[in-house]
């Protein structure tokens, strides 16, 4: 199975789906578009950023209880495209293997520093040349997602009340 990599976590210009995209590290290049939940684009970008909330996350959550059971993740294996759905695993050091989320198993490997390998099949039907994929980004590199992320660490209630009409 090929090597990716997560070249840039964003909104499809298209459809505006959030979606992360997944950059074939040898070869042609190909990029597979994932689509995702937007708690999960905004775990990913930050993710790639390096951006850490003051508790932990489901995802962080999940790294911890690996490491508290004395298991490692090796590598997440995107395995199957059945009926517009990507298939993804989570290889584990000891052999075992977990059904995952594909946007889930992502996040995971970039918290937990795993290889990502997507099957030549996936990559023959689902990847796309470079130039032809538009993505607006989550703010990569300004700063908006870590001002964010301060907002919800000290958000109340009041912030969100409806404004008066």
């Amino acid at each position: 199975m090929p090597q990716v990599r997560v070249k840039a976590v964003g909104t499809d210009a298209a459809t505006t789906d959030r979606v992360v995209l997944l950059e074939e590290t040898s070869g042609a290049g190909r990029i597979v578009v994932v689509a995702v939940g937007e708690a999960e684009a905004l775990a990913a970008a930050a993710a790639l950023e390096g951006v850490q909330s003051a508790r932990p996350g489901t995802h962080r959550l999940i790294g911890a209880v690996l490491r508290a059971a004395g298991r490692r993740l090796v590598r997440v294996r995107v395995h199957a495209l059945r009926d517009a759905v990507f298939h993804a695993e989570l290889d584990l050091d000891d052999g075992t293997r977990i059904d995952s989320r594909t946007s889930d198993a992502v996040v995971l490997a970039l918290l937990l520093g795993a290889d990502i390998v997507v099957a030549d099949a996936v990559l023959t039907l689902a990847g796309v040349d470079p130039s032809t994929v538009v993505v607006e980004g989550l703010g990569t590199g300004s700063g908006e997602l870590e001002a964010f992320r301060r907002f919800l660490d000290t958000a109340t209630p009041d912030d969100f009340d409806e404004p008066p009409r």
